[in-house]
């Protein structure tokens, strides 16, 4: 995974970063933002009626506050699943990254998987 800490910059421009390893990390070292709560997203009707499964692939900015801004889709699965993800990941709580030891925002990519139950 690729870790963007924002920087201390006035215009806000994103520093990459490595993320830490080992005892000696390079410097900087940034420490990726871990989840504290993660609720499931809903499906829409539209999705669950043509049954579409799958994943939407999101690009987002854990902020210092520990919440997801800037969330865009980066893969769609349509179907009204994508602003479903987005609501989703909006919900979600995480420890902020650090860098240094001080939190920053720091971008992510993830997803968000939609399986229809069998029953």
């Amino acid at each position: 995974m690729c870790l963007f800490a924002q920087d201390s910059n006035p215009d806000n421009t994103p520093t990459k970063v490595r993320p830490c390893a080992g005892k000696n990390p390079p410097q900087p070292c940034v420490v990726q933002p871990s989840v504290i709560a993660q609720p499931e997203p809903d499906y829409s009707d539209e999705a669950r009626e043509k049954r579409v499964e799958g994943e939407v692939y999101l690009e987002f900015v854990v902020g210092v506050d520990g919440r997801a801004h800037d969330v865009h889709v980066t893969k769609s699965l349509g179907s009204g699943l994508d602003e479903k993800s987005i609501e989703a990941v909006k919900q979600w709580t995480f420890r902020p990254g650090t860098l240094d030891g001080n939190p920053v925002a720091v971008k992510l990519r993830g997803s968000v998987s939609f399986h229809i139950l069998k029953r």
